[in-house]
């Protein structure tokens, strides 16, 4: 076998082949016999099947078989030889294959480029912390009682207003057909929590209870049901109560029913709440900084498919969160876009990096704590840990599972040696100034 590298980029090149007649022949040999092996033909016991006969039978799918075989042997020695990090190949283009013959192909490979990391031991980086606040406190815990909140009738008034609670009936009509999805009987809605389309909400406030009225609304363009996606309904509302939230008082009943003793016991929970989310949030700056600075300090080449694929990936989780909330979206806008982008490179590189890391520093991670972390997610499911473990055999998640384990002891890793200082964050600085002025 011979070669050729041209060289399309630093992280792209072209190979072209020559094998030898003699290889493929020998090759080809080799082939016959496995099919040999398996031949199973009347008057014949399996595997005794002369070659002869196995040739005139499966001679195409032998040179199926010799091609293929070739050029992932030649590919791989390519990657040996040159001691290339071969993660793609594409463009294959090659001359038709026979015994006797010399057989020439080339093809487009990506490659990892070899990269020497800067220092990632002992590096700055800053933690942010934030301090808890009585306010924080108040905000929480009028939080908790708006939840367990409940409505009671005005009975006076005869409009609604801006932060009632309305009960309707609601039906929309296109061309004088009925759209099923859009039917609401005694449908509770909040008066300017910003849910309603506002049109409709402005038909709301201007009928008066137990009276019904008629008006068309355009509805948006990405609104869940499509029936009524940007087309234009003729609506039938009727308002049948008007309600008002009735806040509960923190008093002995309240406290039994959400599983506290004393009002003490609530703030407490709630302030220890608030401390453990505002630590987390302290950690998610800590870890922001440490990837940030990584990949300032580092600067290498990697193939674009990786980003290109990131990118598809974070489009599609996009796509399905929208579609989890009732939104469906085909187009993302400007902003989306830009987002995803930069979310797409920085994941493959601070990838990459952690890859480079983990090697160097030899962190592994054993089938063990693969098997400790899937028990886990399937406790906390309350799944059956055989289903989970068949469910990401079958859709070959394994190696993700090991991959994300493996960069969490890389980031522990970095953290045990980095050199963190805390700093006040800086919405909590802003809060600062506006108090003193």
């Amino acid at each position: 076998m011979s070669f050729e590298i041209i060289e399309i980029s630093s992280t792209e090149k072209q190979a072209k082949f020559s094998v030898s007649k003699d290889e493929v022949s020998e090759g080809y040999m080799s082939v016959a016999k496995l099919f040999q092996k398996d031949a199973d033909e009347k008057g014949f016991r399996k595997g005794k099947v002369p070659l002869n006969i196995i040739e005139s039978k499966y001679s195409k799918e032998i040179l199926e078989e010799l091609k293929s075989r070739l050029i992932n042997l030649y590919v791989r020695k390519l990657s040996a030889e040159e001691k290339l990090n071969i993660v793609r190949t594409s463009n294959l283009k090659e001359d038709e294959i026979k015994r006797d013959s010399n057989f020439n192909f080339e093809i487009n490979f990506e490659i990892i480029p070899e990269f020497k990391l800067k220092e990632y031991k002992n590096i700055k980086i800053n933690k942010e912390v934030y301090s808890l606040k009585n306010k924080d406190i108040d905000e929480a815990k009028s939080n908790v009682l708006n939840n367990f909140a409940s409505t009671e009738e005005v009975a006076r008034r005869k409009k609604p207003k801006k932060g009632d609670f309305v009960d309707i009936n609601f039906s929309g009509y296109i061309d004088d057909k009925e759209i099923d999805k859009l039917k609401r009987q005694n449908a509770v809605v909040e008066i300017g929590n910003g849910s309603l389309i506002p049109d409709i909400e402005k038909e709301i406030i201007g009928t008066e209870k137990n009276s019904e009225v008629q008006f068309d609304v355009t509805y948006p363009k990405d609104f869940p049901i499509e029936e009524a996606a940007s087309k234009k309904v003729r609506c039938l509302l009727k308002v049948n109560k008007i309600l008002k939230k009735v806040i509960p008082e923190v008093n002995e009943e309240f406290l039994e029913k959400i599983g506290f003793k004393t009002e003490d016991d609530f703030n407490k929970r709630i302030s220890d709440d608030l401390t453990a989310s505002l630590e987390q949030k302290s950690q998610s700056t800590l870890r922001k900084n440490l990837f940030d600075k990584l990949i300032d300090d580092n600067e290498f080449d990697f193939p674009q498919s990786f980003v290109i694929d990131e990118k598809s990936r974070l489009e599609q989780d996009y796509k399905n969160k929208m579609m989890q909330q009732g939104v469906k979206v085909d187009n993302l806008d400007e902003k989306s876009i830009k987002v995803i982008d930069d979310s797409a490179f920085r994941n493959v590189k601070i990838a990459l990096i952690f890859a480079e890391i983990s090697k160097l520093e030899n962190i592994k991670v054993e089938d063990k704590e693969v098997g400790d972390y899937l028990a886990a997610f399937a406790a906390s499911q309350n799944a059956p840990i055989d289903k989970v473990l068949k469910y990401y055999k079958d859709n070959n998640l394994m190696d993700d599972v090991r991959v994300k384990l493996t960069d969490e002891k890389v980031i522990q890793f970095l953290i045990s040696n980095a050199q963190v200082k805390e700093i006040k964050a800086k919405n909590d600085n802003k809060e600062g100034k506006k108090k003193k002025s």
